[in-house]
């Protein structure tokens, strides 16, 4: 006969079958809203450890030795040397800004004249990201600004590559993107220098840890290879991002199954999982003529 110490302990295993039970029974929308409750728990954790890291990095190049400061010191000095380049050519810069503006207003004239809607202005506003949840399934950042910096569901997020993906959740003090590799992440897109629409969405992330999609409805005379990828980018049509953002390249077109359009891999751009900030567009007030 065992002795009671050596019986198994039923009471954790217990507890465990309850609480799950439990979980099961509570209503969907109470789930929503716990999970919204927890997301909104863990916001400030997130928030005060990237700003640690900001904070470490800070300090990190406050104790740079001598030999680093000479080596900034020269960067400095090409800097210096280029804005006088870049001085002397203001000039010639501002004339083409003079031409491009009478060009604006005159286009803006003939599209008030044939009734066109306007083009959408956007405000940028920059975001720190605080948190990365980037599985087989699902691929998000967490960033430190949400409804008290005016931010809203399915506005469009970007970074110096173009698009990164838009807002899927926004609280108070953070906000969710879901990235443009996710399944669910789906736009209105055209190639670059062809205005015809086709359709975008996110693949996923590769073994190798490459973010892809899929481009769908292209027309039969588009034509791709590895030495002259097309170029895929937004489009307007799709209502969260203005025209010609990069979104990523396509080396290979085939045959889709209908057999009217093409359908081809999208490459992204390969530091889409470890960027440290975003700009988020609000769409500003349109452009009056």
């Amino acid at each position: 006969m065992a002795a009671p110490k050596d019986r198994p302990q039923l009471g954790p295993f217990a507890i465990l079958g309850l609480f799950f039970l439990g979980w099961i029974l509570i209503p969907f929308g109470w789930k929503i809203i716990i999970q919204n409750s927890f997301d909104e728990f863990q916001a400030p954790f997130w928030e005060i450890t990237s700003r640690i890291s900001d904070l470490s990095n800070y300090w990190g190049h406050q104790t740079d030795s001598k030999k680093t400061l000479i080596k900034k010191n020269r960067d400095l000095s090409r800097i210096q040397a280029d804005w006088k380049i870049q001085k002397v050519r203001r000039s010639e810069l501002e004339n083409e800004l003079n031409k491009l503006t009478t060009l604006k207003a005159q286009i803006r004239a003939i599209e008030t004249s044939i009734g066109l809607d306007s083009s959408i202005s956007y405000r940028p506003v920059i975001a720190r990201v605080s948190h990365r949840l980037l599985s087989d399934w699902w691929q998000s950042f967490t960033v430190r600004k949400g409804t008290q910096h005016s931010l809203q569901p399915n506005l469009g997020a970007i970074s110096a590559d173009g698009i990164v993906g838009r807002l899927s959740n926004v609280h108070s003090s953070s906000s969710e993107v879901e990235l443009v590799s996710n399944r669910n992440f789906r736009i209105v897109a055209s190639f670059s220098g062809d205005n015809r629409p086709v359709t975008f969405q996110g693949g996923g992330i590769s073994p190798g840890g490459r973010p892809w999609g899929m481009v769908f409805d292209v027309p039969h005379d588009l034509q791709a290879s590895e030495k002259k990828p097309l170029l895929l980018v937004s489009s307007e049509l799709g209502g969260t991002f203005p025209d010609g953002l990069p979104i990523g390249k396509v080396k290979l077109l085939e045959e889709s199954g209908d057999g009217l359009f093409k359908t081809g891999k999208v490459h992204l751009p390969g530091n889409l999982s470890n960027l440290a900030e975003v700009t988020l567009l609000i769409p500003a007030v349109a452009i009056m003529p």
